[in-house]
């Protein structure tokens, strides 16, 4: 039961992630919309759920590994120019950074 809590708050967090970061993406600057493009939901997706597998191994390893499914998606995915694939996965990167910052600080919080 606690694993498939933890997948339903990975799923929230990574979720969060990629729409925050599309969303500033597509603020930053002018150039192709990530979201218009035609594989984005099944990008999305892919994405989503590599960074949610990735979310159960520890910090340094898991982080990395989720940076790159992010890259993928960014990079291949949604047919974006390399600059504005960089924008795209600069937010992904900072987002899920705090995303596991916070989930390491509530993981210690209940520890204690």
């Amino acid at each position: 039961m606690a694993y498939l809590l933890a997948l339903l708050i990975f799923v929230a967090l990574s979720s969060a992630c990629w729409f925050v970061s599309v969303a500033c993406a597509q603020g930053t600057g002018a150039g192709p919309d990530p979201a218009a493009a035609p594989h984005y939901r099944t990008t999305a997706a892919a994405a989503i759920g590599a960074a949610v597998l990735t979310s159960f191994i520890p910090f340094p390893a898991g982080y990395l590994l989720g940076l790159v499914g992010w890259a993928v998606a960014a990079f291949t995915g949604l047919g974006l120019t390399a600059g504005r694939a960089a924008v795209l996965f600069g937010y992904l990167a900072a987002s899920s950074y705090a995303a596991r910052l916070v989930v390491g600080g509530v993981m210690e919080m209940m520890g204690s």
